[in-house]
């Protein structure tokens, strides 16, 4: 059928040909449509439906026989898509109205824990309503949304922290994270605006001596270190860090223990405190307040002391044991310092983590 044309293409109009030149070059409009214009110019052209299978990216030119024979029916509208099979559409435009009426709405946070639509957010939402619809499925919401020519874009948006929806077998359940309060502090930290915050953190082990990289040498001989070849043993890096203005102060060491790692924040912390202005005077209950308020809501709490200096600082840090050390807790506070330690799971809140992974590269 495809060698012998019995149905030739008959000739183009003005307008047709200016319409097909156009959507063959198009980067917008579906790709079966371009690839359509694509054949039935080449046809116009002289070239066999072999020929023009092949220009457009087709096997064989039995396909393009069947569309010259549309195009002479239907001219320019045979090129548009066609319903290809399956189940014809079960909801009609009042429907689609309302679909859409609840996808421009505003989730109600109390009633459908979300603050953005997603698919099946809003097919909950569409089948509870009053005057919904009680059998919408996912798929006859997305038609619908992309007929109207909404996407699906990636957000951010402000949520309730601490608190998530998840399906079990029994239904949906609120799960709430234990360790929400530590790291609401941690966000309220990083947010205020009334004292400095550091972060600290240490990084490695780092090889201390560099490895050779590809290199041309004989197949199957490959490159040998000598018997006495000894590695210089490792590194690691001691970071403290202020995100509001990227200040970063960075020692490397041969270790980390607490007899190396507190020394250096202590020298450190305390030459940061000296370029800070002198703090305000307040009276002991209010000073007393401003320490105890960066532990509300913790379930384990680190006893203040009785005399409380000005807070000057707070340090955020991770939640090891040496950190908790008795002598550098005391330290932290007699000079004015409040240490917020990461929970379980939060320490991507430590946002020294961050700036040594750029160091480190």
């Amino acid at each position: 059928m495809a060698g012998q044309q019995k149905d030739p293409l008959r000739p183009l109009t003005l307008d047709e040909r200016t319409s097909l030149d156009h959507l063959s070059r198009s980067r917008t409009d579906p790709a079966a449509q371009v690839a359509r214009a694509k054949e039935v110019l080449a046809v116009a052209n002289g070239a066999s439906y072999e020929a023009a299978a092949r220009s457009a990216g087709r096997p064989s030119g039995d396909a393009v026989a069947h569309l010259v024979a549309r195009f002479n029916r239907d001219g320019v509208a045979a090129l548009a898509e066609r319903h290809g099979g399956g189940q014809s559409k079960r909801y009609i435009l009042v429907e689609e109205e309302r679909i859409l009426r609840e996808a421009r709405g505003t989730p109600d946070r109390e009633q459908d824990r979300t603050a953005t639509w997603s698919l099946t957010t809003l097919q909950g939402a569409l089948r509870r309503a009053p005057d919904g619809l009680p059998r919408v499925s996912t798929y006859t919401i997305w038609c619908v949304l992309h007929d109207a020519g909404f996407t699906w874009d990636k957000d951010r948006s402000w949520c309730e922290s601490g608190t998530v929806v998840r399906k079990r077998k029994s239904g949906t359940v609120v799960v709430h994270d234990p360790d929400a309060t530590p790291k609401n502090l941690i966000e309220a930290a990083y947010t205020q605006d009334l004292l400095p915050v550091w972060t600290e953190d240490e990084a490695g082990p780092y090889g201390t001596l560099p490895y050779p990289g590809s290199h041309w040498h004989s197949a199957g001989q490959p490159v040998h270190y000598p018997h006495e070849y000894v590695r210089e043993g490792t590194a690691k890096q001691l970071t403290l860090f202020h995100p509001a203005s990227g200040a970063i102060r960075v020692k490397g060491v041969r270790s980390a223990r607490n007899a190396v790692l507190h020394p250096w924040l202590e020298a450190e912390l305390a030459a940061i405190l000296a370029t800070l202005p002198e703090p305000e005077v307040l009276d002991p209950e209010e000073n007393r307040r401003r320490w105890t308020c960066w532990q509300e809501g913790l379930t384990i709490r680190i006893t203040l002391p009785q005399d409380l200096p000005p807070l000057r600082m707070l340090l955020v840090w991770d939640n090891l044991t040496g950190h908790y050390t008795v002598d550098v807790v005391l330290w932290l506070f007699d000079h004015g310092i409040m240490p917020l330690f990461t929970p379980f799971g939060g320490s991507y809140l430590n946002m020294a983590e961050s700036i040594q992974r750029i160091l480190k590269r």
